[in-house]
């Protein structure tokens, strides 16, 4: 793993973390004061529904990219030759990171229209457009961690390749 692959990875895993820990903070002392005081905390619901809940779930796609621990089917290229399943494996990455600037753009101009009209939670005051930013950023991340396995496959192959080249 490179560098600014370790750093990513500790960047989502601790950003994640702190999100979750800060939204049960937020529901147990809304709970608290619900019971306890009966005066719940304004927008609760809205804040863990329009910020938390995306940030963990947008910023648990890049880490599973990253930690390799996305659903995978092997299937037609483990049954294959080393190259050929290389070349189907660039293949995968470079259409998922198109799929993955797509997304990109799309989430840019939603985020741009929520933007514009100052989007809000539906029953309250809660602001929410400014999280859309976060599935363009999210979806390019993606997109560059997908181009940057496809160059970690193409570099294996091309060294495996020279060496069995050179023993021929």
């Amino acid at each position: 793993m490179s560098t600014f692959t370790k750093v990513l990875d500790k960047w989502l895993t601790v950003t994640t973390a702190t999100a979750i820990i800060v939204m049960m903070l937020h529901i147990v002392t809304h709970a608290l004061a619900r019971s306890i005081f009966h005066a719940p905390l304004y927008g609760t619901n809205e804040i863990v529904e329009y910020w938390y809940l995306p940030i963990v779930a947008l910023l648990g796609i890049p880490a599973a990219q990253l930690q390799k621990e996305h659903i995978t089917v092997t299937m037609a290229i483990e049954r294959a030759k080393p190259a050929t399943a290389a070349v189907f494996t660039v293949f995968a990455c470079l259409l998922g990171a198109l799929v993955s600037i797509a997304f990109a753009w799309f989430g840019l101009t939603k985020a741009l229209e929520y933007t514009a009209i100052g989007s809000t939670a539906d029953v309250s005051a809660v602001i929410t457009w400014p999280v859309y930013y976060l599935v363009p950023i999210v979806f390019v991340l993606l997109a560059v961690l997908y181009v940057l396995d496809a160059v970690a496959i193409l570099r294996r192959s091309n060294t495996h390749g020279h060496k069995a080249g050179e023993e021929q």
